[in-house]
């Protein structure tokens, strides 16, 4: 894991705010350059971005001296990148042509998958600890100075994030993306006449795999979790490690 350092917060900074300045100005050329949307969306979006930067400089002090909080720092992290995809897609919102149900039908689906997501990546971590982790753990904590090496413990656990589709068995996975791709495609075609048909065809796919940011943060919090319950346990303070 590497080592948590001051560009970590600039960085995070820097691409919340050129998601959420991109996505204004996606905003007002799907709105046929329409300024007043343009600037909605960028006050409407700025201020959840700036929330998640000040959570992250409270984190920043402790995440680069114990491993609870390093865990937790890189897993808002995710988050960074979660956000600046969602001020690529949450401009669909913004189309004057799309009905408010059909825009809370698409703010429902959206919401199901990522919390879908961040239980899956809480649950793996979860599912292999004991069996997988524990084990590891002990191999690699260095009682002397109360360390451990934690890229090797979550190494053992394998945790891949992949691409789900609630409620679609893997098998089918393949044929779905197909349908997706199709209306996509199909959508930019007919942009022009259905604008709203659009919208869907390309946010719920960019949704899916955006989505997969949110296992990676489940599983960054499911470890830091563990790594609580390790401390007040043994009555010790894991340090930061890289």
């Amino acid at each position: 894991m590497t080592r948590v350092s001051i560009n970590y917060l600039l960085l995070s900074l820097f691409i919340l705010l050129f998601g959420t300045t991109g996505g204004a100005a996606m905003t007002r050329k799907l709105a046929n350059r329409n300024d007043e949307l343009g600037w909605s969306f960028f006050w409407w979006w700025l201020p959840f971005c700036l929330a998640l930067f000040l959570c992250q400089c409270l984190l920043f002090p402790k995440a680069r001296t114990r491993l609870l909080y390093q865990l937790l720092f890189m897993g808002s992290m995710a988050w960074t990148l979660t956000f600046f995809m969602l001020s690529i897609i949450l401009p669909v919102f913004w189309l004057s042509v799309m009905a408010v149900p059909a825009k809370a039908i698409l703010a429902a689906v959206f919401a199901a998958i990522f919390l879908y997501n961040l239980v899956v990546g809480w649950r793996l971590v979860n599912r292999r600890w004991a069996d997988l982790a524990a084990p590891a753990f002990e191999q690699e904590f260095n009682p002397r100075d109360g360390s451990v090496n934690w890229d090797k413990v979550v190494r053992k656990m394998r945790i891949e994030p992949a691409i789900l589709i609630p409620g679609v068995p893997a098998k089918w996975a393949a044929a779905v993306w197909i349908v997706f791709i199709i209306g996509m495609i199909t959508g930019l075609v007919i942009k022009s006449h259905w604008p709203a048909f659009s919208a869907f065809s390309w946010s719920i796919p960019l949704v899916l795999i955006t989505a997969c940011l949110s296992q990676v943060s489940g599983a960054a919090f499911a470890q830091a979790v563990k790594v609580r319950a390790i401390e007040q346990d043994r009555n010790i303070v894991l340090p930061s490690c890289g």
